[in-house]
């Protein structure tokens, strides 16, 4: 398999993405089912792992100069409306029955969603409901996105040496100091702005200086022994394990930081051509993990709903392994439903 300087995704990048987002979905599952969260309190972790490599994309993308800043943000809101879109509505048709809210109520509470709709959540904006609330990360990805495509397109040397690293040190340096830890999503900490926008600029901007960084490893053509390639492959698996165990065992702690910056080596590593672990990732499987792993984010709160609703006695090891493997088919049955109409509508 090719790296991803063609359309071709990065397997081992598919995998992990899988994983932390099993890993974030039992946290929920585990904090709204059984009112705590035993295992993977520090999953939220695995939101940086997605912001970095959304960044990565980003910058990759701004360098390429195909589309405006404006383009690039709606094309992308357009490829996350399906999914995004119908778990709202399932989930707002869920809590709307279970609530026994009435007509008028629930266009009431319909219209104070209106933000979530266009992806401002995340804002800061305090006029605006939230239902799906891990969506807050979409929300950050699409606007702290945006400027951080529109700097890289129109000025990528000032953005990657003075912007890109000074929003990571600023803002990595505030919550270090000021909260511990970086599970911040849903309040006004940083010049009053909000923290989920924050949070999502620097760990995408962190994600545009690894792309940066193993961009340069491979123009400079390095030639490396197969023992030292062997060795990088290790390293940067174990940074990724590393990562996800920690995830299960510390949560709002400084070693949030530390987990950060393994993550970008990791994510620099995966991409910068060094190491053997395409080769270890080139089952097709891998990429269809990756695949639904999006469907899964967004679908997972509404699989929590009906947990609650209709099997609420479940021992813990039970109910984890229920849901996951509810999750995971619910969301692989909604994607190929929402693919096939799709293909279906383009075709007319």
């Amino acid at each position: 398999m090719k790296k991803n300087n063609t359309t071709t995704r990065n397997q081992e990048i598919e995998v992990f993405r899988f994983l932390f987002i099993c890993a974030i979905a039992i946290m929920h599952f585990s904090n709204s089912y059984f009112h705590s969260a035993p295992y993977f309190s520090g999953s939220y972790i695995g939101t940086e792992f997605f912001f970095l490599v959304s960044g990565f994309m980003i910058m990759k993308a701004a360098r390429s100069k195909k589309s405006a800043p404006f383009i690039f943000t709606l094309n992308r809101m357009r490829k996350l409306y399906p999914h995004y879109l119908t778990a709202f509505f399932l989930l707002f048709l869920t809590s709307s029955l279970a609530g026994n809210t009435g007509l008028l109520s629930s266009l009431k509470n319909l219209f104070s969603y209106c933000f979530e709709f266009l992806f401002l959540h995340a804002s800061g904006l305090k006029c605006s409901g939230l239902l799906n609330y891990p969506t807050w990360y979409l929300s950050s990805l699409i606007i702290a996105g945006f400027f951080i495509y529109a700097c890289a397109y129109y000025n990528e040397k000032l953005y990657l040496t003075i912007i890109a690293p000074l929003s990571v040190l600023v803002t990595y340096s505030f919550f270090s100091a000021n909260t511990g830890h970086i599970d911040v999503w849903g309040g006004n900490q940083l010049f009053q702005l909000s923290d989920a926008l924050t949070r999502g600029f620097a760990a995408m901007s962190l994600g545009a200086l690894s792309y940066a960084l193993s961009n340069y490893l491979k123009e400079r053509k390095l030639q490396f022994s197969k023992q030292l390639r062997i060795l990088f492959t290790l390293l940067e698996l174990l940074l990724f394990l590393s990562v996800l165990a920690g995830s299960a065992l510390f949560a709002d702690t400084q070693y949030d930081f530390y987990f950060i910056l393994m993550l970008f080596a990791a994510i620099t590593l995966a991409f910068s051509g060094i190491t053997y672990s395409s080769r270890l990732f080139s089952f097709p499987l891998f990429a269809y993990l990756g695949k639904i792993s999006y469907p899964m984010y967004v679908y997972q709160l509404f699989i929590i709903c009906l947990f609650c609703l209709f099997l609420p006695n479940l021992p813990y090891l039970i109910g984890i392994l229920s849901f996951l493997t509810a999750t995971i088919v619910f969301s692989a049955l909604m994607d190929k439903i929402i693919n096939k109409l799709l293909s279906v509508s383009s075709s007319r």
